[in-house]
């Protein structure tokens, strides 16, 4: 009996087009593994300390994404129940929280604009104190170039 209930031999193990889509679902779930490592380490070391939620949410959302195409692979290779199962949680809990952060970035866009801006400030600050600085030393050792 065909464990998958396929119609023909479509997702047989010897298909090319099979093929091609484990080889893909390997690569995207390793992608979709790794990116959320690279938001925790980016989060956990950098001055996004007010975005790190929204961070987490993204690395929750892609670790789901990912889950689904690692779960594609054993989908190929049979047991169909279990697969399905899993599948549909592992989609469900993919939209909740898909969702979740799509939500959540609306209501922060205004702040990752101010944020923006705020470094933006504060770098233009940082120049006029450092040109400020340059001034008074040449005025104080009387020396003017222009």
């Amino acid at each position: 009996m065909d464990a998958c209930r396929c119609a023909g031999s479509l997702w047989s193990s010897n298909n090319t087009l099979a093929k091609y889509q484990l080889v893909s679902d390997l690569f995207i779930s390793v992608a979709y593994f790794s990116i959320p490592l690279e938001l925790l380490y980016l989060a956990r070391n950098s001055s996004l300390a007010p975005y790190r939620r929204i961070l987490l949410q993204f690395g929750s959302f892609i670790v789901l994404c990912g889950a689904t195409h690692f779960i594609n692979l054993w989908s190929i290779l049979g047991y169909k129940e279990t697969v399905e199962t899993v599948q549909t949680v592992t989609k469900g809990l993919c939209a909740v929280i898909s969702c979740a952060t799509a939500i959540s970035l609306i209501g922060m866009m205004r702040e990752f604009l101010d944020y923006k801006l705020e470094l933006y400030l504060k770098n233009k600050a940082s120049e006029l104190d450092t040109e400020k600085g340059m001034v008074k030393n040449q005025a104080s050792t009387g020396k003017t170039e222009y």
